[in-house]
């Protein structure tokens, strides 16, 4: 008895060529039109002195390619969102980032669809924009009692 996959396919280009050869995609409609709000890193920088903001940043607890994270902000990876929703907080405004804004906005989109009426938006360009800027960084590897 064989175990295990067959014939497993990979697409190179991913989504964005799937999508420009025409090829058949099912799409949620509830994420379609949700737009989360892509602010700045000013503009989040002055958010953040002004109110009680809490900043999520998804990318995975594994990441390599930067230590730097905004102070006071919790690593929570995109891919155990669906299991711990439970543990995000909806009466305290929060925005979203990682390292390049490829997945804050899908998990914005997520959370925006469960009943998530608290997201402010992204951090436009993730954390590469925010330091770019000059915005104060922490240097650290994720703790263990962050939310995983």
């Amino acid at each position: 008895m064989k175990k295990g996959y067959s014939e497993v396919y990979r697409f190179t280009g991913g989504n964005a060529e799937w999508r420009s050869f025409n090829y058949p995609q099912d799409l949620n409609n509830k994420y379609r039109d949700l737009r989360p709000k892509k602010l700045k890193p000013k503009q989040v920088y002055t958010l953040l002195a002004n109110q009680d903001i809490l900043i999520i940043d998804v990318r995975p607890k594994n990441f390599v390619k930067g230590p730097e994270y905004i102070a006071g902000s919790i690593n929570f990876p995109i891919l155990t969102i669906t299991k711990r929703l439970h543990e995000i907080p909806k009466d305290r405004p929060i925005i979203l980032t990682d390292w390049t804004m490829r997945q804050s906005p899908l998990a914005a989109k997520f959370l925006m669809a469960n009943g998530f009426d608290n997201i402010l938006g992204v951090l436009k360009g993730g954390l590469i924009r925010w330091t770019e800027e000059g915005f104060p960084i922490e240097r650290h590897q994720p703790q263990p009692d962050d939310i995983e």
